[in-house]
């Protein structure tokens, strides 16, 4: 779960709920009494897998029994693989065998128990699963494949190529642990392509459309260090996100985060900054972030996985670069050409003060920078910044000055952050807000350029250039406020009786002043969430992790009909801390009638789309 999911779902549930929750599982409990199968239907009906475990302890011999059904299960997929094996899979019954593992601890788990005796304290439990049900299991990790493909192409379209590679090849593992494999097919632009061909040309394609050039190179000869910056770009376009490793001349480097078609290499001492090339490897299988799906984790430690030749990328290091490519760190001074969105009457002083904040990052004199801050945004700065090794780079040729509400939002400037806490350092670009009095106020990570695009195209009917640019600070200030934990913030922008929907269940808080009605019946669940609960639990998590970075795959943003500034975002959220990763799909309902206190109304996460491949929004609540 998400930074302020991990501890949400523990609060226990009012009693009324929990005795309502109890009448069905005792009822449930009755029914599968009654439609469970006796040990000799199972056993002699020819419809049931089963396997047998014989212990002192009853959990030692259920374990034996789940252990003895996944060898007969084994066995029972043996055939689905016989003539269809490669060299690399090795022999038919240790690939079957491999394959089951990889659902053994997640789907079968569920598998029905009998405990079929007890005699003299020693049990004898069975475990089973029918045929109809082994070919459900299969059946939903098909489905599982073909949605990873489907956020692929999305992605790919998106120009978020890191997002494209990641899912194809959890696409592409998860299809190696199908007994139809070889059968299973997708349809690519009314195309049908069977997909153990098709996702490794199409990862292949975006490899050979990728473009990683060298534009700049900084060099500091009397400190022996060196900076490659790179452009990147997919087929012709600025990639939105892609992660790398690059060889440092001793090892391998962290990963690499890179935004907006800008990345960065980097050498330190006299061997690494006198190779003569640039070695970089992109990520693509994302093994470091398996754990937010199980069932790939599991593929990912039972099977041998493809491997791309292509993902590696030689850039040869000029001896003498040319001069057009040449920065000297020790005289540079970044140049700030700024466009403005409308007539600014400050644009001077804050160019000024931006300058300076800039040299002041380069040289990390931090202290003599917080009179150019408010009180909250000098304590962003420090947790932004001032913690980590962060760098300003100089691949921005453009920003932009947008006036909003008399304050001062200058985007983006790109930079690279580095936290000795974690094994991967990352780019973002960073928007500076600075408040009437010319000092800057807030610090935020930048959306996407095709998020903000995508806002900024829409209609009059959707709002005014002020309403979008006013959604666009809302969203980057959202997302950044969890990875600088500004707990006060998000309780300041929550209404007091938010709907709040935590995973799968919902609870409806009373009507807001008539704004929705609850969610229909067959949305509810039965845990309740208040407001200050799931602070509680947010202060909470936020206390437990050194490290916090989010981001936004996806976002899909709608407005209510009507004059009335209420907007519905959908987000598929990817999670990353010091030591924990995971992903999920957000929406919220906020209301910008009051653009100085926005309010979020409703708050959803859900771990997976709902069965017809949708997350919840604003069709799922009614608008008074």
């Amino acid at each position: 779960m998400p930074c302020d999911q991990s501890l949400l779902n523990q609060k226990p549930m009012k009693q009324a709920s929990f005795i309502f929750i109890a009448i069905i599982f005792i009822f449930l409990n009755a029914y599968s009494q009654e439609s469970q199968p006796t040990v000799s239907q199972i056993q002699n009906s020819g419809t049931y897998i089963y396997g047998i475990g014989k212990a002192d302890d009853f959990d030692l011999a259920d374990d034996l029994a789940l252990e003895d059904l996944i060898s007969q299960i084994s066995v029972n997929v043996e055939s689905y693989f016989v003539n269809r094996m490669t060299e690399e899979d090795g022999d038919v019954k240790s690939f079957a065998e491999s394959i089951v593992k990889t659902y053994s601890n997640i789907t079968l788990l569920e598998a029905g128990r009998v405990l079929v005796s007890d005699k003299r304290g020693r049990y004898e439990v069975m475990r089973y699963i029918s045929e109809n049900q082994l070919d459900d299991i299969f059946e939903s990790r098909a489905g599982k494949i073909k949605a990873y493909v489907k956020a692929a192409i999305f992605a790919e379209q998106d120009f978020r190529i890191g997002d494209a590679l990641k899912n194809y090849y959890w696409g592409l593992v998860l299809l190696q642990s199908h007994k139809d494999r070889d059968k299973l097919s997708y349809s690519f632009d009314s195309d049908e392509q069977l997909l153990i061909t098709a996702i490794p040309d199409r990862i292949n394609n975006i490899f050979s459309d990728l473009t990683i050039k060298i534009s700049t190179i900084e060099e500091d000869k009397a400190e022996k260090y060196k900076a490659v910056y790179l452009d990147v770009t997919f087929n012709g376009e600025a990639v939105e996100n892609l992660d790398y490793v690059f060889w440092t001349g001793s090892g391998p480097s962290n990963l690499v985060g890179m935004r907006s078609g800008i990345a960065i290499v980097e050498f330190f001492g006299d061997t690494e900054c006198n190779l003569a090339e640039v070695k970089i490897n992109v990520e693509y299988d994302y093994k470091h972030k398996t754990a937010n799906d199980l069932e790939v984790k599991e593929v990912f430690n039972n099977i041998s996985l493809p491997k791309f030749s292509r993902a590696t990328y030689n850039l040869p290091l000029p001896m003498d670069a040319p001069e057009e490519m040449k920065v000297d760190i020790a005289t540079q001074t970044k140049k700030l050409d700024i466009v403005k969105i409308n007539e600014i009457s400050k644009s001077g002083k804050v160019r000024k003060e931006l300058q300076n904040i800039i040299q002041s990052i380069d040289k990390k004199q931090y202290s003599t920078m917080q009179g150019l801050f408010t009180n909250d945004g000098w304590d962003s700065f420090n947790k932004l910044i001032s913690q980590g090794n962060v760098k300003v780079m100089p691949s921005f040729d453009t920003l932009r000055f947008i006036n909003l509400d008399g304050k001062v939002i200058v985007r983006s400037i790109p930079m690279k952050f580095d936290y000795s806490t974690t094994n991967r350092d990352f780019i973002e670009q960073v928007v500076f807000t600075f408040n009437e009095d010319m000092k800057v106020e807030a610090i935020s990570f930048a959306v996407s350029d095709k998020a903000i695009n995508d806002i900024v195209s829409k209609s009059d009917r959707f709002g005014s250039v002020e309403d979008k640019y006013h959604l666009i600070n809302f969203m980057e200030h959202y997302k950044t406020a969890y990875c600088l934990k500004r707990l006060d913030y998000i309780e300041s922008i929550f209404a007091d009786n938010a709907l709040i929907i935590v995973g799968h269940v919902v609870k409806a808080a009373e009507p807001i002043d008539g704004m929705y009605s609850k969610v229909g019946n067959d949305r509810v669940k039965y845990i309740e969430l208040s407001k200050e609960d799931y602070i509680e639990r947010l202060n909470g998590v936020f206390n437990s992790k050194e490290f916090v970075n989010i981001h936004f795959e996806e976002s899909i943003v709608k407005k209510v009909n009507g004059d009335s500034k209420i907007y519905g975002i959908q987000i598929k959220q990817d999670y990353y801390s010091t030591n924990y990763a995971d992903k999920g799909y957000l929406f919220l309902m906020i209301d910008l009638n009051d653009t100085i206190n926005p309010k979020i109304y409703v708050r959803t996460w859900q771990l997976e789309k709902n069965q017809d491949g949708s997350i919840y929004g604003l069709s799922d609540f009614y608008i008074n």
